[in-house]
């Protein structure tokens, strides 16, 4: 797989585990909208890179879009 967007999660065979997460993601079809919510650190970037690398590979219709908000914590004066 060719991979556009870089994953964090290190070696990408250690990816393993998340079979039924990645099946209710994959679209199949179009206009379907899902939220991925869950605590901190539990792996929702990761399977959010993952499958901006599926999309980009099958070349589909479906074109993916990954925007990523990093948490900014600001210390008072």
């Amino acid at each position: 797989m060719k991979y556009a967007l870089k994953e964090r999660i290190g070696d990408q065979s250690l990816f393993c585990g998340r079979k039924q997460e990645m099946d209710l993601l994959i679209p199949r079809k179009m206009a379907k909208s899902r939220a991925l919510l869950g605590r901190r650190k539990c792996g929702k970037s990761a399977i959010m890179q993952r499958l901006f690398n599926i999309l980009w590979n099958k070349n589909g219709r479906v074109i993916p879009f990954y925007f990523e908000v990093r948490e900014l914590i600001i210390a008072p004066l």
